[in-house]
């Protein structure tokens, strides 16, 4: 059994989907050098550390309550559908801001998997071109649901188009129950493999999505 790493970190300086969105605070809200002023340790110390971010950040899954308002949140989605047996659609080369064909994602056996599309764009993770990613669009979200896929996760920093303010894969997917995550890494070690594809996030309630330690279980 190989266990492979498909998560990006969260890091205090980091991509976000809108410069506009807050970078994440990462602190101790105790300290190792308090806790043993503290007089509540002996012969050892502890750290207690604080964060803070928006649930859309890093490697993260969108739950149906995402873009659906009366949809399943975040604390209701069972692990069923975050551990499920996936493939990796190899869809390079790509050009910046390139839709990507829906003919990738043909006669493609998805029905109750997991599907990652790999781009290799999170190679431009930390960059500025990583903002300027290609994406699926519509076609290929409606093959993926109408295929039964149960989740479509991808490489890059939003599974649609930015510019399209109706995000029609988004709305696709997730009004369908279909989950989605993104900015994904590692994916190229997928291609051509038989996998399980595992992304769980923490239950919380009435979140609309949360960041996910991904990875790839190979046998």
């Amino acid at each position: 059994m190989q266990i492979i790493d498909l998560s990006q970190t969260i890091s205090m300086q980091m991509p976000r989907f809108s410069e506009s969105a807050p970078q994440p605070k990462i602190s101790a809200w105790m300290s190792h050098a308090q806790a043993a002023e503290s007089g509540r340790y002996e012969d050892c110390s502890c750290e207690i550390t604080e964060v803070s971010f928006i649930t859309s950040i890093s490697t993260y899954i969108d739950s149906p309550y995402h873009f659906v308002p009366d949809g399943p949140a975040i604390h209701q989605i069972s692990l069923d559908q975050c551990v499920l047996p996936a493939i990796c659609v190899d869809v390079r080369p790509q050009k910046e801001n390139q839709l990507i064909g829906a003919e990738f994602f043909e006669n493609l056996d998805v029905a109750g998997k997991a599907v990652l599309i790999f781009t290799g764009w999170s190679r431009y993770w930390g960059t500025d071109a990583y903002a300027r990613y290609p994406f699926i669009g519509r076609a290929a979200g409606e093959i993926l649901r109408d295929g039964g896929a149960k989740l479509a996760g991808v490489d890059y920093l939003a599974i649609d188009n930015q510019s399209d303010p109706q995000r029609p894969v988004h709305t696709t997917l997730l009004r369908a129950g279909v989950l989605i995550v993104e900015n994904l890494s590692g994916l190229e070690a997928l291609i051509g493999r038989e996998f399980t594809f595992h992304a769980a996030p923490v239950k919380v309630q009435g979140a609309a999505a949360f960041p996910v330690r991904a990875y790839a279980v190979v046998d």
